[in-house]
């Protein structure tokens, strides 16, 4: 990959962060346009714990209940427990709001699959359903503020606001396909959504402490535009074997890992791309327009102090 040493990244700044915006855009408006396929999480249903006394899969549950109940369903393997055969699994199994009828009709189906015991049985409602909706808002935001005041004591406070645009924008696209895609609107998405901006962040991290070292030694004559493009060139290989890396993991999950992850999995696929496309190619083009700015302002101001001496 020696030619990804040779690109002017720099040269090609507005055209990323113009992409970067329609992206964005598009995500806000999948969002509106779509909404949210939201999860039980979030919306209240039904939790039960199960124990079967045979090897029964987590596919041929999930099957089963939507077949049942005609609607999306959570399952989860649990453990597998010490009994005389060795062959019990515990599975949670998550539900919506389910009437009567319903119920009965679900555990006759699921009936049918093998003998099983219910272990606890409970409902989450919707008022449970908004505290952790606003609880999952909460650590998002959290994140973004601790990664702000991080990045600015360990380089400076540019660092830190445009390492967080990027984030947004990370969450803004992953946001946008997941309401696109319908995927569905749970706790594994929060746990997603975290794990991208903490991907995403250690990335960023990499390119502007590349930056702050090569300005640390700046050659004579270089412009801000050459020693960002300099810098990227110097981490490009690393932060793609990186990524290369968990996106072919990622693969392998969605390809292997069966229904109960695929949602996570994608959403994951989709954010960390997002995060490696933003942590080296948007963080480090905002911080260079930001720094050009202010970098003519200060001359700027200094011309003016130096005219009226001059008259």
């Amino acid at each position: 990959m020696n030619f990804l040493h040779k690109i002017n990244y720099m040269k090609s700044a507005k055209a990323w962060i113009t992409m970067s915006i329609v992206l964005t855009l598009l995500g806000v408006g999948a969002i509106f346009a779509r909404g949210f396929n939201k999860g039980i999480d979030f919306t209240g249903g039904l939790f039960y714990d199960i124990r079967f006394d045979q090897a029964i899969t987590s596919a041929q549950i999930t099957d089963a209940a939507k077949k049942s109940l005609n609607a999306e369903v959570v399952v989860q393997k649990a453990e597998v427990k010490g009994t005389a055969n060795g062959t019990a699994i515990e599975y949670f199994l998550r539900t919506p709001e389910l009437k009567e009828d319903q119920q009965l009709k679900l555990k006759a189906d699921l009936k049918q699959l093998g003998n099983y015991t219910i272990i606890s049985e409970d409902q989450v409602s919707g008022s449970v359903s908004t505290e952790l909706r606003d609880q999952a808002i909460l650590a998002i935001l959290i994140a973004a503020v601790l990664q702000i005041l991080y990045l600015s004591v360990r380089f400076q406070f540019k660092f830190g606001v445009t390492a967080v645009v990027a984030l947004l924008h990370d969450v803004i696209i992953t946001a946008g396909a997941v309401a696109l895609f319908g995927i569905q609107i749970n706790s594994p998405f929060v746990a997603a959504i975290l794990t991208i901006l903490g991907y995403s962040i250690n990335d960023t991290v990499i390119v502007f402490d590349r930056i702050r070292e090569n300005l640390a030694r700046r050659k004579k004559g270089e412009d801000l535009e050459a020693l960002t493009t300099r810098s990227m060139q110097e981490v490009i290989t690393r932060s793609i074997y990186t990524v290369l890396t968990v996106l072919f993991t990622l693969a392998c999950m969605l390809v292997w890992g069966g229904d109960s992850i695929w949602d996570f999995a994608l959403t994951l696929f989709i954010g960390i791309t997002s995060g490696m496309y933003s942590s080296i190619f948007i963080a480090a083009a905002l911080w260079l327009y930001w720094q050009k700015w202010e970098d003519a302002n200060r001359r700027a101001a200094a011309i003016k102090k130096i005219k009226p001496a001059k008259a």
